[in-house]
């Protein structure tokens, strides 16, 4: 890409402003139902003899409201390591992330899933704003609830993000060393100007013409969304392998959640959680896929030498989403596995 293209995204930007007061706004979505005040937990699921574990709802307080989260427990474990996982981009803790978790609590670790405020069953208002530096809020308020739970060992905890929230929990472990003992960074976004550059110039216009749009829009107001993917038009995550990679980690029936506030357009550029590279002492585990469409290879590389102690890896031939599946999955969470069965030892 040209110097000259990749100026036209911010320069579009600030153009459009004047623009988005004239031609009307992008069409908005329904308003959603309020989120409740007051989480309600849902019944716990006990464990079996084919499903050793069990999982018990724990929402946790998050900036005056509360976030939703799953407890999973092995069976007949005393005081187990504890693994903290989320999404990424504009996803929910049951796409995707649950063949994960059943790896890890099946060896013997307890896992902690949680949704961002304004997504899923969660608080918050407005719904559905990828915010980085919110959802580390939310990253923190997590941490810091399950290490104080008489069911786990928070002395030994460990956090697991991937793509956008693989991002995040470099930003995590940079500001909670106390806590974080082994941090497992997937596919992770690691600096939003990068991926910004690589968004289609043809889109570009849209883009900002939606982003100012749900900039201007009042909290109390629901949001302009741009679709999350689309197979061949406009959207958020724009790349070879985005439509039918994010298809595959959502469940059926979870269709209409392909959305996003817009104003992301205009964060996400300044989103850069790799800063934090060098503030991070815990152990890292950093897994990159060389055909990533949506995060430039060169800088998950760069990140990777500015931390302490990283154990990275690079999947040759792999894209953005093949972690999550197949024969890319078997081996990536057996690596995630060994790496917190060695770091989160007694």
């Amino acid at each position: 890409m040209s110097v000259a293209s990749r100026l036209v995204w911010p320069a579009a930007a600030l153009a459009l402003l004047a623009v988005a007061w004239v031609a009307g706004a992008p069409p908005e979505s329904a308003p959603p139902a309020a989120p409740p005040a007051r989480l309600d937990a849902l019944p716990p699921v006990a464990a079996t003899p084919e499903r050793p574990w069990s999982v018990t709802n724990l929402p946790f307080a998050c900036q005056a409201t509360t976030c939703d989260a799953d407890l999973w427990l092995p069976a007949g474990a005393s005081h187990p390591p504890v693994i903290v996982m989320a999404h990424g981009f504009g996803a929910l803790k049951s796409w995707g992330l649950p063949p994960f978790a059943e790896r890890f609590v099946r060896a013997g670790f307890a896992v902690y899933l949680f949704d961002y405020r304004g997504f899923g069953r969660s608080g918050g208002l407005p719904r559905n704003v990828v915010d980085g530096a919110e959802h580390v809020k939310d990253w923190l308020a997590a941490v810091d609830a399950i290490r104080q739970r008489p069911e786990v060992d928070g002395r030994r905890l460990g956090i697991w993000g991937t793509s956008y929230s693989g991002g995040s929990v470099l930003a995590v472990a940079a500001q909670r060393p106390d806590a974080v003992r082994a941090v497992s960074a997937q596919v992770p976004f690691v600096n939003g100007l990068q991926s910004a550059l690589n968004y289609p110039l043809r889109y570009q216009f849209k883009a900002g013409w939606y982003a100012l749009h749900d900039a201007l829009r009042r909290p109390d107001q629901v949001p302009v969304y741009a679709p999350i993917i689309d197979e061949h038009g406009f959207s958020a995550l724009n790349c070879p392998e985005c439509w039918s990679g994010y298809r595959k980690i959502v469940p059926p029936g979870q269709e209409a959640l392909n959305k996003v506030a817009a104003r992301i357009f205009l964060t996400l550029p300044f989103y850069a959680p790799g800063r934090h590279a060098d503030r991070v002492q815990a152990p890292v585990l950093l897994i990159a896929a060389d055909q990533d469409g949506l995060i430039p290879i060169q800088g998950v590389r760069d990140v990777a030498k500015r931390l302490a102690h990283v154990e990275y890896v690079e999947l040759k031939g792999a894209d953005h989403f093949a972690p999550y599946t197949g024969p890319v999955f078997e081996d990536v969470s057996r690596r995630q596995l060994a790496f917190f069965q060695k770091t989160l030892a007694d």
